[in-house]
């Protein structure tokens, strides 16, 4: 009698763990696209473990073994998608480089990409290490930069050097994320156009 498909799936991740070699990278793919796909139809808080895996054609086991949660496979799905990848802008002045750092997260936060940080934000609500993750995985390679470029700012004359670093990065960034947890409105195209422009005259008022 044959073997169905997901304990053959099974089977072999198993053996890859066994033996000490890296995650079946076939698999790895195979689990992050079906979040994906179920994410575009449901909300992070009603997506399972083991939808994923049934999707995926792999054991839950599998899954387990190589994420804490539904949270941090949710994260990681999202980080590989084409266009969410963090470049540091290089420009002439801090406030062009706030500037475009603020237009690439916004396009990173749009649409779908948003309703699934907005379920990883209310996943962390009932788990610190869901909060970490967020913060590790996605907020700090986003965040520094700009913490940089307003002292920078305000060390050479581009912004009000009364200026606290870090409630003015709170004001950055918070209405972003204000926006993304609002519901389906999100980040519209009138935000996404004008917003930047904006924070920078707040900057050196």
């Amino acid at each position: 009698m044959s073997m169905p498909a997901e304990n053959i799936a099974s089977a072999e991740d198993e053996k890859t763990f066994q033996a000490g070699r890296p995650r079946s990278e076939k698999s790895r793919k195979a689990i992050l696209d079906a979040t994906r796909r179920l994410l575009t139809h449901m909300p992070l808080s009603e997506l399972s473990i083991e939808a994923v895996a049934k999707k995926a054609g792999v054991g839950k086991t599998t899954i387990y073994r190589w994420w804490p949660n539904k949270a941090a496979v949710a994260m990681e799905a999202f980080l590989e998608q084409p266009g969410v990848q963090n470049i540091v802008p290089t420009t002439a002045t801090c406030a062009e480089a706030v500037k475009k750092q603020l237009e690439s997260l916004i396009r990173q936060l749009r649409g779908q990409n948003g309703r699934i940080i907005a379920g990883i934000i209310a996943e962390s609500q009932g788990s610190p290490d869901v909060l970490d993750l967020l913060y590790e995985k996605f907020l700090k390679d986003r965040i520094s930069p700009l913490y940089e470029k307003i002292e920078a700012g305000k060390a050479n004359g581009e912004f009000n050097p009364e200026l606290n670093t870090e409630i003015a990065l709170d004001m950055l960034v918070g209405p972003l994320f204000l926006r993304v947890l609002s519901g389906e409105h999100g980040i519209d195209n009138n935000f996404a156009e004008n917003y930047p422009a904006q924070a920078i005259l707040a900057l050196k008022a």
